[in-house]
C-alpha cells in the first residue's frame, strides 16, 4: 500500500516499483508484469474516481486517447511472447530514463505551462508508442505520459489528472492480455488490488493538497532516479 500511496501522490501507477520488487522475491517476470499492471490499473482507477468526484476529468479528451492506447497496449503485451526477456528488461530501464528526460524538458518549457495547444497527431503517435512499450514491459505508461504532457505545456496537476484517467484502460487491457496466456495467482492479485486501491486514493488526496507544482516534479524525479539506479545495479551485477 505504501508504494501505491507514494505513486498516487505523483500521479503514476506503481508497477515501475512493484515489478522489480516482485521479481526480487522470485515471482516469474511475466506474472510480475501482470500483477504490476493490475496494481497500476487499480491505483489509478481510485485516483480517477477521486478526480471525477472533484469534476476534474475531461471525458471527451480521455476517451479517444484511451481507445488508441488500449489497442497498442494489447499488441505490446502479445509481443512479449516473442521478444527476449533481457531485451524487455533493458526496455524497462530505458523507459524510466526517457521519462526522466521528458520531465527535465517539461521543466525547461515552463513558459508554456498554461497552454493546451498541441498537435493531436503528434500526441496520438507518441501515446501509441508509449502504450505498445508499456504493454510489452508491463507498465501503464504513466511514467512517460505524465512528463510528456508536462513537456507539451499542460500544468503538472492537469497532466496528472489526464494521465491517471488514461492509465487504467491501458493497464487493464494489457493485464487481461497477459492473463490469457499465463497462470495468474488470484489470491496474490487480490491482496495487490486492495493495497493499490487504498494507496491510490490516499495518494491522490495528498496530491491535491500540494499547492506548488515544483514539489510534485521533485518527488517524481527522485522516485524515477531511485528506480533507474536500482535497475542499472541489477543489470550489471546480475542480482
Amino acid at each position: 500500500m505504501g508504494v501505491s500511496t507514494i505513486f498516487g501522490v505523483i500521479g503514476l501507477g506503481s508497477s515501475l516499483v512493484l515489478i522489480p520488487l516482485f521479481t526480487m522475491y522470485g515471482i516469474d517476470f511475466n506474472l510480475a508484469k501482470a500483477l504490476g499492471l493490475f496494481a497500476n490499473g487499480a491505483t489509478t482507477v481510485s485516483m480517477t474516481l477521486n478526480n471525477i468526484k472533484k469534476g476534474l476529468v475531461d471525458f471527451k479528451k480521455v476517451a479517444f486517447f484511451a481507445v488508441v492506447s488500449s489497442i497498442f497496449a494489447i499488441l505490446g503485451s502479445y509481443s512479449s511472447n516473442y521478444i527476449d526477456k533481457n531485451i524487455v528488461q533493458l526496455l524497462f530501464l530505458a523507459f524510466v530514463f526517457v521519462s526522466m528526460w521528458l520531465l527535465y524538458l517539461g521543466h525547461l518549457s515552463s513558459k508554456h505551462q498554461n497552454s493546451d495547444n498541441y498537435n493531436i497527431l503528434n500526441v496520438i503517435f507518441f501515446i501509441s508508442i508509449i502504450a505498445y512499450i508499456g504493454g510489452l514491459i508491463g507498465v501503464g505508461g504513466g511514467a512517460v505520459y505524465l512528463p510528456l504532457f508536462i513537456y507539451l505545456g499542460v500544468t503538472t496537476k492537469n497532466s496528472i489528472v489526464f494521465t491517471t484517467a488514461l492509465i487504467p484502460v491501458v493497464s487493464f487491457s494489457a493485464f487481461f492480455t497477459y492473463a490469457s496466456f499465463i497462470k495468474i495467482d488470484w489470491i496474490l492479485l487480490g491482496v495487490v488490488a486492495v493495497a493499490a486501491l487504498l494507496g491510490g486514493y490516499f495518494g491522490n488526496t495528498i496530491m491535491h493538497k500540494i499547492k506548488n507544482d515544483k514539489y510534485l516534479k521533485i518527488i517524481i524525479t527522485i522516485f524515477l532516479a531511485a528506480i533507474s539506479i536500482e535497475m542499472v545495479y541489477k543489470q550489471f551485477t546480475g542480482n
